[in-house]
């Protein structure tokens, strides 16, 4: 009965400290960071800098006949970004947001991805701005604009170097578009384009 019982006891104390070794993985901190070229409407180019917080991690090895080994990774993270886009005798923009996504890459190091995000857009008028007062008096404003929710929507592909080169960036493109509200009297949807480079803090899990 004794042996019994430590033989129990001992299964269970190697099944926790394997399930404290799974949650390890999926609770990594910061991932890494990315910087891209962040277009609006194709031809407002900007910048964006973002991170990544991964929330869910599985790793799947696959063993062919020759015994060679293909490592599939499927994740769901968060980001945190912060970014501009000048539009030319315009509206500068500069937002923040933050996005929950899912990727995944395969063997060779492909990978693609879908975020949906949501945000606060503050869009700059360019230029001198003035406002008439109630007694018909003209006022200059200084960084005149308006504040605005940012929500949006992108896919995205791109390519792992870490997979056959072992080198700790990925490379991505990623075309979508965000909904500014309030526009004027409704709204206004505007199409993006993102072409950036991801650096990896942490090596991919094999």
């Amino acid at each position: 009965m004794n042996k019994l019982l430590f033989f129990i006891i001992l299964i269970i104390t190697a099944n926790v400290v394997e399930a404290q070794d799974s949650l390890m993985i999926s609770k990594k901190k910061i991932k890494g960071f990315s910087v891209s070229y962040f277009g609006q409407g194709y031809s407002h180019y900007g910048l964006k800098i973002g991170t990544e917080y991964p929330l869910w991690i599985k790793e799947k090895i696959k063993t062919k006949k020759n015994l060679k080994e293909i490592h599939k990774n499927k994740l769901v993270f968060v980001t945190g970004n912060v970014g501009c886009y000048i539009h030319r005798r315009n509206t500068v923009g500069v937002f923040m947001n933050s996005e929950i996504g899912y990727r995944k890459t395969r063997g060779k190091g492909f990978m693609y991805e879908f975020l949906l995000g949501v945000g606060y857009l503050h869009s700059f008028l360019q230029g001198d701005t003035y406002e008439v007062k109630d007694d018909g008096s003209v006022k200059q404003v200084f960084l005149a604009g308006r504040s605005s929710l940012m929500a949006s929507l992108s896919c995205g592909m791109g390519y792992d170097f870490d997979y056959y080169y072992h080198k700790h960036i990925s490379l991505f493109l990623k075309p979508g578009f965000f909904v500014q509200y309030p526009f004027n009297t409704a709204f206004a949807a505007r199409t993006t384009i993102e072409l950036g480079i991801f650096y990896n803090f942490h090596r991919c899990v094999k």
